[in-house]
């Protein structure tokens, strides 16, 4: 089953959401565009992020999520947090949550199930796995989390590429 209009041509629209949009999703962000670029196939996608919660919007990558993306040659310079809400939803293909609260939120939201991923669900322990959130836990919190994205970037993107046959 195709997920856009015309899964040939046009790019598969994906978000990665989080809560406040300046840790995990951007980081997740960044790490899969990468994945993408390496494989050879980033023109099959679009990938932004965005946080279900309002208090961030404009506001840069948490300096330490940025750091870490800048110690494995990532960038989140330019990132500026924005919000997913029901109004803008439909603009998606896919949404990739990083924890189950956020999958709740997007569906009430009016997501789709079947339009919801979890980041680690092609881990083997599955759906149920979050990708915790590091915001007021220690720096090597956002090791751990950078390293969960990268383990699962790869499954995710050949995940990705067979939804467009």
């Amino acid at each position: 089953m195709s997920l856009t209009a015309d899964s040939n041509t046009s790019p598969l629209r994906v978000l990665f959401v989080c809560l406040g949009n300046i840790c995990r999703s951007p980081l997740a962000e960044v790490v899969v565009k990468e994945a993408a670029q390496q494989r050879g196939i980033a023109e099959l996608f679009h990938f932004e992020s965005a946080g279900t919660g309002s208090w961030h919007i404009g506001l840069g990558a948490d300096q330490r999520s940025a750091a870490k993306a800048l110690q494995h040659g990532l960038n989140l310079n330019q990132h500026a947090a924005q919000q997913i809400t029901h109004d803008n939803i439909s603009d998606w293909d896919i949404l990739v949550a990083m924890d189950a609260d956020n999958r709740q939120n997007l569906l009430a939201m009016g997501a789709k199930d079947e339009q919801i991923l979890m980041m680690r669900m092609f881990e083997q322990q599955g759906a149920a796995a979050d990708v915790p959130d590091p915001y007021y836990g220690a720096h090597d919190g956002f090791e751990d989390v950078y390293q969960m994205l990268r383990l699962n970037a790869d499954a995710l993107l050949v995940h990705l590429q067979d939804s467009r046959s």
